[in-house]
């Protein structure tokens, strides 16, 4: 236990300490000005860097491993009731997404109200619902990545095509922070749970890739309703 928060720490560390010192450097060097609230910031770096630790150590402690268990139960029940605990928990996790909240809270703030916060989430939401179901399809039919990423891909690009150009940075943002922490860390451990109870202790492989398909999943719902809101705008609504 000791060893494995040892690890954490150093890990966290390692990450955010290069990019404080990137943004030093170019403070104090480049721009020649010390910030005067150089204590807050350090400060709130320190806290940042704890509760990172906190956060990946209770993943690695019990968002990880509670995935892979329940991945590995669901591989032996019928595959329909797994699509639908899929669905559901991929929405229930897109809720309990903070960056998600954020991205949705500054979309309703820059435009205005036009879009709001609570069609907002449930769309991307659903989207990593239906990224979870094709997951789960791919899992228990073994079927190859690329059957779900190229025919989503050229679907997205199209739909980037005649979508609004104003909701296309929107829907491409949504799809990154739809693979925040929460989601990875539950919905990957769950895949490869799944893939090992269902084919084997080397089969864990094929549970990955579920972080490309989430990923794709709510840009491509985001930017069907970027359509949806401007033909509302062309009939008035």
């Amino acid at each position: 236990m000791i060893y494995e928060a040892l690890e954490v720490l150093l890990e966290v560390t390692g990450a955010i300490v290069p990019v404080l010192a990137l943004i030093l450097f170019f403070q104090i060097i480049v721009l020649r000005k010390i910030p005067p609230d150089i204590k807050n910031i350090l400060f709130g770096v320190g806290m940042a860097i704890f509760g990172f630790f906190l956060f990946i150590l209770g993943a690695k402690m019990s968002l990880i491993v509670m995935g892979e268990m329940i991945g590995s139960f669901l591989s032996g029940v019928d595959i329909l009731w797994v699509i639908l605990f899929a669905f559901v928990m991929g929405i229930a996790v897109i809720f309990a997404e903070p960056a998600v909240n954020i991205l949705a809270y500054e979309i309703e703030e820059v435009s205005s109200g036009y879009m709001r916060k609570s069609i907002i989430i449930p769309t991307i939401a659903i989207g990593v619902g239906l990224a979870l179901v094709l997951g789960t399809m791919r899992i228990f039919y073994e079927l190859s990545l690329a059957y779900i990423l190229i025919p989503g891909y050229l679907l997205m690009l199209l739909l980037t095509l005649i979508t609004p150009e104003d909701f296309v940075p929107i829907a491409y943002d949504s799809g990154a922070v739809a693979t925040g922490p929460v989601a990875v860390t539950f919905a990957l451990p769950m895949m490869t749970g799944m893939a090992i109870g269902l084919w084997g202790e080397e089969s864990g492989i094929i549970g990955l890739g579920t972080v490309g398909i989430i990923a794709m999943c709510p840009i491509i719902f985001m930017l069907f309703l970027g359509i949806i809101y401007n033909r509302k705008k062309k009939n008035g609504q």
